[in-house]
């Protein structure tokens, strides 16, 4: 079995490196698309760009990326970054591009085979949450899916909570126990790995030896020729990485001098700009004072303007009053003149109203006493008419008289 897994190990690590080396082979025919190029983004983490042979791949040529939707050319390195679920399960290949992917996205079983985390999550989820919980934000829907929250909002694996409280998990969670018998029987490893590497083994062990016989001397060989190019890769890692890291000082130097430039003009027209507000408060002080001044200087000529106005209304109040005092004696005098006058008139109309009452009664005496003449004369005149009559009368009765005797 050791044999096996040595053997194993060797052929993984010479298609690693035969991949490496291919990688190696193409960057010069690919640098010319490292650095730009129309809809081309090579930047990576923290919007950096990567210029050395740690990138591979320009639109329309080979290499590790892939056009998005729009049609844009991306990276292996964005992919990563904004797409991590598509990147494993599309082109996994493409993890060995950084080695630090290869430690963080995902691990080795015991066969020294590299799977990802999504990989890892599907055949072995009680490595998964021992080994790497933190791969948990890898998809949101393992949170609800794998298990809960307790009290303090604090997030637990199911296999915790079944130690903690298995009716809780079987009343709330039963589908747990169905893909998780082993917790039940408590026959989970501390390494999850070893069970796999038994049934590898076990699916293999009838193979191994005929296969170590036939090809151990290919393999010696291709150790020699394996530990010769890895030796040879990792110098060249070491030289592209120190290459890198010098670049990234250089960078980083360049962008700090940059940035003090920056920072030190900044300050110049900072203290430019406060200088000429500094101006411009002056003046604009000055300006107000000016005005203000100004502004006293026409009040103060108000002020005297209204003065003088009211010392000019206080004579015509006082000329008025003269004047109502002069109207008001005039209209008294005419008043009183009026009044005498008036009496004046009174009196001599109550003298003509006794004299007509006088001439009145005198017309009235003589009207009455020519009514009285003429009733007397109207007497008179019938007594003269009746007289005849009377006599005739008389002597009409005179004679009757006699007439009986």
């Amino acid at each position: 079995m050791g044999i096996n897994l040595m053997k194993k190990r060797l052929r993984n690590s010479l298609t690693l490196s035969g991949a490496v080396l291919a990688l190696a082979i193409a960057v010069p025919a690919l640098a010319q698309y490292r650095d730009s190029g129309p809809g081309y983004d090579n930047r990576g983490y923290n919007n950096q760009y990567y210029t050395g042979p740690g990138y591979y791949g320009g639109p329309g040529q080979i290499g590790w990326g892939a056009y998005d939707r729009n049609h844009r050319w991306r990276g292996a390195r964005w992919w990563h970054k904004h797409n991590i679920q598509w990147f494993y399960a599309t082109h996994p290949g493409w993890a060995i591009m950084d080695s630090s992917w290869l430690d963080e996205d995902g691990d080795y079983d015991n066969n020294n085979n590299w799977h990802d985390a999504y990989w890892w999550h599907q055949n072995d989820p009680d490595f998964f949450y021992s080994n790497h919980p933190t791969w948990v934000s890898w998809n949101p829907n393992w949170i609800n899916q794998d298990g809960a929250y307790d009290d303090q909002h604090n997030w637990h694996y199911g296999e915790w909570w079944y130690n903690q409280n298995p009716n809780w998990v079987n009343t709330n969670h039963p589908n747990w126990v169905r893909q998780h018998e082993n917790w039940v029987s408590h026959t989970e490893l501390q390494d999850h790995r070893e069970a796999m590497r038994e049934n590898w083994a076990a699916t293999n062990r009838a193979n191994q030896q005929q296969i170590e016989q036939q090809n151990q001397q290919n393999r010696n060989n291709q150790q020699a020729a394996r530990e010769q190019q890895n030796q040879l890769n990792r110098n060249e890692q070491a030289a592209r990485q120190q290459e890198n890291e010098a670049n990234r000082n250089q960078q980083n130097r360049n962008e700090q001098a940059a940035r003090e430039q920056q920072n030190q003009q900044n300050r110049n027209e900072q203290a430019a700009r406060e200088q000429q507000n500094q101006q411009n408060r002056n003046e604009q002080q000055a300006a107000r004072e000016q005005q203000n001044q100004q502004n006293r200087n026409e009040q103060a000529a108000r002020e005297q303007q209204h003065q003088q106005n009211r010392n000019e209304q206080a004579a015509r109040e006082q000329q008025n009053q003269q004047n109502r005092n002069q109207q008001q004696a005039a209209r008294e005098q005419q008043n009183q003149q009026n009044r005498d006058q008036q009496a004046a008139r009174q009196q001599q109309n109550e003298q003509n109203r006794q004299q007509q009452q006088a001439a009145h009664e005198q017309n009235q005496q003589n009207r009455q006493q020519e009514h009285q003449q003429d009733r007397q004369a109207t007497h008179d005149q019938q007594s003269s008419r009746q007289q005849p009559e009377a006599n005739k009368q008389a002597n009409a009765d005179h004679q009757g008289h006699g007439n009986k005797n």
